[in-house]
């Protein structure tokens, strides 16, 4: 039997009731919101790193490579993949929080879904939230859309009356349903929630997205993150976005289709609902989608943005297989 994994804290932080928040880069988080939201949770609160789980043990390095860069007097540093454990305490709330992100694990699931129990066990917490994304059929444009899942039938109810769609998904899955499996397994009362993410908008990160999964946390807990500056850099988003596709007529008439298929337009901001119309090209109206969605790209970065990396992947998309 291989040896048991166990994460050694640096420190044994005193926490209040605190909840774990999860997330991992990869098959259960395509958008990269929910690892985005955690390190944006690590930078606004000055989050404390505990401790890490042993790269070795947990990453093929072919698949989850090390990144080389070099520094600025010239020298060259290799900066591993790390999957660490951070303390958040949060003043004004009535609990803290512990953070758990990095590249979703390759190996040893089971021996790392119960390493990870326990150490949420020995910091006292009761209940365990994994955030992730998907790309879906739903627009840039409205409302973040999320779905959630559950085994406890109280946390059930909870999820249901903050409007989030049960998860029906069955088939190949990740590290996060191995790590909600083992929640469940040792009694610990767990919650796996997801952000559907617009395909057509791929290789950057999604502050709209990583907004909804904090304010779904902040309402299920009780809890206040702080999470403004990720609202208003979601609207930016949505702005810049929406300037650039509304000059490929059929992107954007697409766009407005799936924000309608999808029921994203109840809550537009001013600026999508001055310009929700339908777009005209030569004389006639231009319908449907483009005639192929975009392949899947792998967003590595995890920081917001800038309107001209935004711009960029979306000018990108459109020189591609979506081109109108």
């Amino acid at each position: 039997m291989a040896d048991k994994l166990e994460l050694r804290l640096d420190e044994s932080p005193a926490l209040r009731a605190p909840v774990l928040l999860a997330a991992f880069a990869g098959w259960g988080d395509g958008a990269v919101a929910g690892t985005g939201a955690l390190q944006f949770l690590v930078g606004k609160h000055g989050a404390r790193q505990l401790g890490e789980f042993d790269s070795d043990a947990v990453y093929q390095y072919t698949s989850a490579r090390p990144v080389t860069r070099v520094t600025e007097d010239g020298a060259r540093e290799l900066i591993w993949p790390s999957l660490a454990l951070y303390a958040c305490p949060l003043p004004d709330s009535d609990r803290d929080v512990l953070i758990l992100f990095g590249p979703e694990p390759d190996l040893r699931w089971r021996a790392l879904a119960d390493a990870v129990v326990d150490v949420a066990e020995r910091c006292g917490v009761s209940d365990v939230v994994v955030l992730g994304s998907y790309w879906d059929r739903v627009s840039h444009l409205g409302q973040a859309l999320l779905t959630g899942r559950t085994a406890d039938a109280a946390t059930r109810e909870r999820i249901a009356a903050l409007g989030l769609a049960e998860s029906t998904y069955q088939g190949p899955t990740g590290f996060p349903s191995a790590l909600l499996d083992a929640c469940q397994r040792r009694g610990l009362v767990s919650v796996g929630v997801s952000a559907r993410a617009p395909h057509y908008v791929q290789g950057i990160t999604h502050p709209k997205l990583a907004h909804g999964l904090l304010q779904a946390t902040e309402r299920l807990y009780g809890l206040r993150l702080d999470v403004d500056a990720l609202d208003q850099a979601g609207h930016e988003q949505e702005r810049l976005l929406t300037e650039r596709v509304q000059q490929e007529p059929k992107l954007w008439c697409y766009a407005q289709q799936l924000a309608a298929e999808a029921g994203q337009l109840s809550t537009l901001d001013d600026f999508a609902s001055s310009t929700w119309q339908t777009i005209k090209a030569d004389g006639a109206e231009s319908a449907g989608p483009p005639s192929s969605a975009p392949s899947p790209v792998s967003a590595a970065r995890t920081e917001l943005p800038s309107g001209k990396d935004m711009v960029d992947a979306v000018e990108q998309f459109l020189r591609g297989d979506g081109q109108s």
